[in-house]
C-alpha cells in the first residue's frame, strides 16, 4: 500500500487540489446561505429564477443538475412563498419558476453579497494568476467536452 505522503503525477495532485478547492467553497458558500436558511442549490434557484418565470428545465441546465432534485428544492422555496410554480402560456408540458415579491427582495440583496464574498474570497489571485486559471480551467472544461463527445 502507498504511502498517503507519496508524491504523485501532477495531474492527479492538481486534482486533489481541484477536489478541495471545490469542498472548500461549498463550505463556505454554506456558512454564507446558512443565516438565510437557504442551501446553495436553493439560492442558485433564486438566482436563476425571475418574476417572469424561466422554465424549471432551464435552471437545471444552469445549474448542471437532475430535474428530480431540483423539483424537491422547488417544492421548499414554494412553501416558504419565495417562488411559485406557473404554466408556460405558450406550452403547457414546461413549468415556469418565478419569483415571488419576497423572493425577489431575499435575491436582491444576497445577489450584491454573494458576488463580494466571491470577489473577495478570488482577491488572493493577482490579475495575472486569475487569467491563468481561468484560461486553465476553459482549456480543461472544453478538452472534457470533447472527449465525451459533448
Amino acid at each position: 500500500m502507498p504511502e498517503i505522503t507519496s508524491p504523485d503525477s501532477p495531474q492527479i495532485e492538481a486534482y486533489r487540489l481541484f477536489l478541495k478547492l471545490h469542498k472548500r467553497f461549498q463550505e463556505l458558500n454554506r456558512e454564507e446561505f446558512r443565516p438565510y436558511d437557504l442551501s446553495t442549490p436553493q439560492y442558485a434557484i433564486l438566482f436563476y429564477a425571475s418574476a417572469e418565470g424561466v422554465p424549471l428545465s432551464s435552471i437545471c441546465q444552469e445549474m448542471v443538475a437532475d430535474n428530480s432534485n431540483l423539483t424537491r428544492l422547488v417544492d421548499r422555496l414554494e412553501a416558504r412563498g419565495l417562488v411559485r410554480r406557473a404554466p408556460d402560456p405558450h406550452d403547457r408540458r414546461v413549468t415556469l419558476v418565478q419569483l415571488t415579491a419576497t423572493g425577489q427582495a431575499l435575491i436582491d440583496e444576497l445577489r450584491p453579497r454573494h458576488r463580494a464574498y466571491v470577489e473577495q474570497r478570488m482577491s488572493h489571485l493577482n490579475a495575472e494568476q486569475l487569467a491563468a486559471l481561468h484560461a486553465a480551467m476553459q482549456t480543461l472544461y472544453e478538452a472534457l467536452h470533447q472527449d465525451d463527445g459533448a
